[in-house]
This record gives C-alpha cells, sequence and structure tokens, in this order.
C-alpha cells in the first residue's frame, strides 16, 4: 500500500499539469484565431425594400423619396415635360428628373393633367410607380403635368408689369415712358398668353415717340410636346412708322423643344391675315391694305441662377410689300429678382420693317428702330 502512494500522486500530478496545458493552449488559440459566432437573429439589421420604405408622417410638408433612397421635404411646385420642381429650405428651388423620384406624398392639393386631357384634383401619393389621387390610382406614365392648387381660375393666372420713366427739365422738357406687360393662363390643357409694350416720349410738348403692340395667342396642348395655336393676333400703333394701326390674326401648330422648371423654349407659326391702317398717304395712295402673310416666332426663357432670368423672343412676318414685307420684333433681357415681388429688368427691344411706306409728304421711315430699357418689374 505505501508503495503504491507515490505512483498514484505522481500521476495525479501529471494529470493536472497535462489539464492546465490544455486549458492554456485553448487560451492562446481562442486569443491568437478568435471564433466568428453569429449574432442572434434579433440582433442583424434589416435590409428593407423600396417597397417597405414609409415617408414621415408629417402633413405640414410635401415628401420626396429618390431612387437613391435619399428624402427631401419642401413644398412641390408643379411638374412639366418630365421634371418637377421642388422648393425645399434647406437646398432651394430643385429641378428633379420625373424618373428618379421614387415616392412622394403632398401635405396640399395639386391638380394632375393626364395624357387623356382629363384632370384630377386633391393630395397626390406616388408609390410604386403608381398615382393615388382621389382613391383611384393610375400609372405613372399617364402623367402629363402637376399644377399647386385647387383647379380655379387663381391658380392658373399669373402677371408682371415692368414700368420705366425717364425726366429731363432745364435746356429741353422731355419725358419717356415705357411699360412692358406679361399675362398668362396656364393649366394642364392648354395656355393663354398675352404681351404688351408701349413706348411714349415728349420733347419740349411734341410727341417724338409713340408707339404700342399688343400680342395675344391661345395654345391647346395635343401631347407633351406639341400645341395647336387655334389663333394668335397682335395689334401695332405707330404714327412714326406711318402706322395708325396694324392689325395681324392668324392660325398655326407649336412645339415644344424645352419645357421644366427653369427652361422654356418654344417654336409656333402659321399663316396669317394683315389688316393696315396708314396714318398718312401721298395723294392717289390707298389709306388701307390687306394680304396674308406667314408668322414664325420663337420664345426662351431661362433661369441662369437663382436671382437672374434671361427671355428672348423673336417673331418674323414675311408679307406683301405695302404691308412692310419682312419685318421682325426682338424682345430680349434680364430680369434680376430684388424682393419676392420686385424685379429689375433690363430689356432690348429691336423692330425692322423691310419696306416702310413713305407717310403724306413722301417720307420714308427708317427700317430700324432700337430700345433699351430699364424698369422695375412688379410681379402679381
Amino acid at each position: 500500500m505505501l508503495s503504491c502512494q507515490p505512483s498514484i500522486e505522481r500521476k495525479n500530478t501529471l494529470s493536472l499539469l497535462l489539464l492546465s496545458c490544455s486549458l492554456l493552449t485553448t487560451s492562446f488559440e481562442s486569443i491568437a484565431t478568435p471564433t466568428s459566432k453569429a449574432l442572434p437573429e434579433t440582433n442583424q439589421p434589416k435590409t428593407l425594400t423600396p417597397a417597405e420604405l414609409t415617408l414621415p408622417e408629417d402633413n405640414k410638408y410635401d415628401w420626396i423619396q429618390l431612387s437613391s433612397l435619399e428624402m427631401l421635404k419642401g413644398t412641390l411646385k408643379h411638374l412639366y415635360e418630365d421634371k418637377v420642381e421642388f422648393k425645399s429650405k434647406e437646398f432651394g428651388t430643385l429641378s428633379i428628373d420625373w424618373d428618379d423620384i421614387l415616392q412622394l406624398h403632398t401635405s396640399h392639393v395639386v391638380s394632375v393633367g393626364f395624357i387623356d386631357f382629363t384632370t384630377q384634383t386633391g393630395q397626390l401619393t406616388l408609390r410604386n410607380n403608381q398615382i393615388d389621387i382621389n382613391n383611384r390610382q393610375y400609372p405613372r406614365s399617364d402623367v402629363m403635368t402637376i399644377i399647386t392648387g385647387n383647379d380655379s381660375e387663381s391658380n392658373y393666372w399669373s402677371t408682371k408689369i415692368t414700368l420705366g420713366a425717364d425726366f429731363y427739365s432745364g435746356n429741353t422738357d422731355q419725358i419717356d415712358y415705357s411699360a412692358i406687360a406679361y399675362t398668362r393662363r396656364r393649366t394642364t390643357e392648354s395656355r393663354f398668353n398675352t404681351t404688351y409694350l408701349g413706348n411714349y416720349s415728349r420733347t419740349d410738348g411734341e410727341a417724338t415717340i409713340n408707339n404700342h403692340r399688343l400680342n395675344s395667342n391661345f395654345d391647346w396642348f395635343i401631347s407633351k410636346k406639341f400645341y395647336l395655336r387655334p389663333i394668335f393676333g397682335e395689334v401695332y400703333k405707330d404714327p412714326f412708322l406711318n402706322y395708325d394701326y396694324k392689325i395681324t390674326l392668324g392660325s398655326g401648330i407649336g412645339y415644344n423643344i424645352i419645357d421644366t422648371s427653369t427652361t422654356e423654349w418654344k417654336v409656333s407659326g402659321g399663316p396669317a391675315y394683315v389688316y393696315t391702317r396708314f396714318d398718312e398717304v401721298e395723294a392717289g395712295e390707298e389709306k388701307y391694305n390687306s394680304s396674308p402673310a406667314i408668322v414664325v416666332e420663337t420664345d426662351y426663357d431661362t433661369k441662369l441662377t437663382e436671382i437672374i432670368d434671361f427671355n428672348a423672343l423673336y417673331r418674323i412676318q414675311y408679307g406683301s410689300s405695302d404691308a412692310g414685307g419682312y419685318t421682325h420684333h426682338v424682345l430680349t433681357g434680364f430680369s434680376i429678382n430684388l424682393t419676392q415681388y420686385f424685379d429689375l429688368d433690363l430689356s432690348f427691344v429691336w423692330d425692322r420693317v423691310s419696306q416702310p411706306q413713305a407717310n403724306g409728304e413722301g417720307e420714308i421711315p427708317k427700317k430700324d428702330d432700337f430700345q433699351f430699357i430699364v424698369g422695375l418689374g412688379i410681379s402679381i
């Protein structure tokens, strides 16, 4: 018995040493090459599909989610030519491609124009390429335009008036007035424009400039690009060009080359009828004239910066020699935003009559008239 005890103790000691070495080896391996264990399923981040994403419930703002999953809050202004204008307090006014919008919800009422020229008014939601308005669903591709507000007249009209004046006193008493006015009515289906340009100057009590030009047209959209112009017209008066008045009436077609939230460029044209009453004529000459004509027009407006706009109008008319032959009217310039309602407008006008008519004294007016106008614009 006694001879066996040392052997047992040695065996126990050896076992303890082997167990300790095994534990140390395991600990070292755990530190050197840590074992990767899966997190419990409840701690795994969940990947959401676009269909599962929801917009914040905040009815004070309109919300947009882009295809990049970024979200914007602000105010939806309108949709034209597949471009959405969205005003964000943080980023200002943005122009966003219609196809880049994943989700959209408006907190206010909008008017939606569809490709079949019907209109729906209400709060709008876009989700999964479906438009929901008034509990009715439409494919995203059926939407042509979106206008903020109810389908009412007050939301269709916009007006701007620019006034300029110069006064001289002393050796020469002179007063110069100028006015430019624009009025537009635009709906999801049609567009009506009226433009007035007038100038008057008096030196030492005698008028030296007195011309007035009023243009108007009505457009009816037949697609996103093409429109019919059932009627357009112009009334022009300038006794210094020997026009008591000149009236042009016609109809034609037009095409929107660009029609986005920041840029609009359109061309139009068609046949017209011109009726002219001359201010003075030589003996034996007719005081009235009427003739057919062709009118072509291009109109371009763009926002250069957040506060500067550029516009250019070029209208040409081909008529008989008695009606002035080839004539053109150019009105171009810059509008600089000063406040919400007031602008500083710089305008250049160039009128040309290739075959001006002689007055009662046989004097032939010059072919070209140029004018530079500085005025204060008021938006209504």
